[in-house]
């Protein structure tokens, strides 16, 4: 058979499934394993066709079957595209296993798939790895314990800390930040303020506002832990600098953690009794985001408020 032929088929298949003509696409995918004979590549194309339409038609076992028989005929090819077939075979069966709850076979093949694809650099694998990584994070979570949550990210950030990718960096970010808040869940929270300096050095010069937004509520998060552990200096430090470096951004997801960072400082303020310091706090505060939409931040400019003119309440009789 040509690859003419095979062409046809699949283009047929493609409208088919693009039609929702689920089964009539399904019979075509068995007529492409015939005719691609014993070509890897029209094999394997064949193979992850049919593991799209049983994926829509919800046949999880025969998906996984699918993935199976791709991940066995081609683990050891040289074929690039077809190892990138082969990791897309890894990763997607790692996802239906994740929505069986088999957390032990779907980190399997994380596993499997890293011990792979790891010293590959090309962009399209690349970006597997890391939703890899990020996702046997949370794999690992399910079953084990929060220190292996920890190593799991350790050796993310110390693989895709270079990447050249904007997406992997924002994931490296996302990555350090859920890392320092795995430490303090663990209460090292030396180890979490560190991490938070890691995010905050490594993408200090960023201009990319999803990653500054990571920024933001990594030093929102920074200065309340300095705050729990008595560090009342460096925190209402810490908290200047969020609000000194983005109240001028008008990214509004960015100006919320201005607003949480200067409602933080009040109560901060509030709690050390630096009453002069807290009422110039609170009126900025309430002047810049008194006509804020935001629920949440409304709420802390009417606490502000409250919070200002608690001597004049206290006061009031009859």
């Amino acid at each position: 058979m040509s690859q003419i032929e095979f062409k046809n088929v699949y283009d047929e298949f493609n409208i088919k499934f693009q039609n929702k003509e689920y089964e009539n696409a399904l019979d075509l995918t068995y007529e492409l394993l015939q005719i691609a004979g014993d070509s890897q590549l029209e094999v394997a194309y064949a193979l992850m066709a049919k593991a799209r339409v049983l994926t829509v038609l919800d046949k999880k076992d025969q998906v996984i079957n699918t993935f199976n028989e791709i991940i066995e005929s081609f683990y050891d090819t040289s074929d690039e595209t077809v190892l990138y077939i082969l990791a897309y075979a890894l990763y997607n069966k790692a996802m239906i296993l994740a929505k069986l709850k088999k957390y032990d076979e779907e980190l399997e093949c994380y596993n499997k798939l890293l011990e792979k694809f790891i010293t590959d650099i090309s962009p399209k694998i690349e970006l597997i790895l890391v939703k890899t990584y990020l996702n046997k994070a949370i794999c690992t979570k399910e079953i084990g314990k929060l220190e292996d949550v920890a190593n799991v990210y350790e050796e993310f950030i110390r693989n895709f800390h270079t990447s050249t990718q904007e997406e992997v960096l924002y994931d490296v970010s996302s990555a350090l930040f859920n890392l320092s808040s795995t430490y303090q869940k663990l209460e090292q929270n030396e180890k979490a303020i560190a991490t938070y300096d890691r995010l905050l050095k490594l993408f200090n010069d960023t201009e990319n506002e999803n990653i500054l937004e990571v920024v933001a509520k990594a030093f929102v998060n920074k200065a309340s832990i300095l705050s729990n552990e008595n560090e009342y200096t460096k925190s209402l430090e810490t908290y200047d600098e969020i609000i000194n470096r983005f109240e001028k951004y008008e990214n509004s997801k960015l100006l919320a953690q201005v607003a949480l960072a200067s409602y933080n400082k009040i109560l901060l303020l509030g709690e050390l009794g630096r009453e002069k310091e807290l009422s110039k706090v609170c009126d900025k505060f309430i002047e810049q985001f008194a006509n804020t939409k935001d629920n949440i931040i409304n709420d802390m400019v009417l606490t502000a408020e409250v919070l200002r003119d608690k001597e004049k309440y206290n006061t009031n009789s009859f």
